[in-house]
């Protein structure tokens, strides 16, 4: 069983949200369906906090088949993401699908996707990148020869196939490592923590086979074939 998670934002463009969910979920069937809003930032104009609201109402109201959280506090992604994981982790199914609200995803067969991703056992994040060259500063290539994956240091948490309890094991372990507020954009994000990893002069002096242990905490790989598209929201 498989739950989609969204994650949305306040945002100026209000149809790409509409895009999201039609292009997750038109051939896909999943347990349950939840879209995560976060709360609104500090110093904005009172007339976007209205349209927020109204934002959100519109969605309600559209998309009954989604189960609606709102959270009152700007929490940022990777914040919010776990809360959300950790407060409903028992009613969850074991595998998430997660989105966010600017991203549209190529059609695939999510059954033959999970079933790939169980075969290989070290994966622990299956992500799905975009069609375009990877930039070497975020991504670099471990092993391609598998037909259907690459095993890569780094990801994009922009969609991706992970189970809640990879989920949770990955949160604490950059919480243990870095602190509530340290790294990933001061606890902002998720993948950010990884590229600061690769970024760092302590990286470039340690061996492949060290390198591969950090790997093991993420289990990343890049689903081949499947990509995304960045519609970019602008907040």
């Amino acid at each position: 069983m498989t739950d989609l998670i969204l994650c949305g934002a306040i945002i100026k463009q209000k149809d790409l949200i509409d895009k999201c969910i039609s292009s997750s979920t038109k051939d896909h069937k999943f347990e349950k369906k939840y879209i995560i809003f976060d709360g609104p930032p500090s110093g904005k104009y009172q007339s976007e906090y209205d349209d927020y609201k109204e934002y959100k109402a519109r969605i309600k109201e559209e998309y009954p088949e989604f189960e609606i959280i709102e959270e009152d506090e700007n929490l940022y992604y990777k914040p919010l993401l776990e809360k959300f994981i950790r407060n409903n982790l028992e009613k969850l199914s074991d595998n998430l699908f997660i989105i966010q609200e600017d991203v549209e995803v190529d059609t695939f067969n999510l059954e033959e996707v999970l079933k790939i991703k169980e075969d290989k056992e070290d994966c622990k994040i299956l992500y799905i990148g975009e069609k375009r060259k990877r930039a070497p500063h975020w991504f670099s290539v471990i092993d391609d020869s598998d037909e259907k994956l690459t095993k890569v240091h780094g990801w994009a948490e922009r969609v991706y196939l992970v189970t809640k309890t990879d989920f949770i094991s990955i949160m604490d372990y950059l919480d243990k490592s870095f602190g509530k507020k340290r790294g990933g954009c001061g606890g902002k994000f998720i993948d950010v923590y990884y590229y600061n990893m690769k970024q760092r002069k302590s990286w470039k002096q340690i061996t492949e086979e060290e390198k591969l242990e950090y790997w093991k905490e993420w289990g990343t790989y890049d689903l081949k074939d499947v990509y995304h598209r960045h519609l970019v929201a602008k907040r």
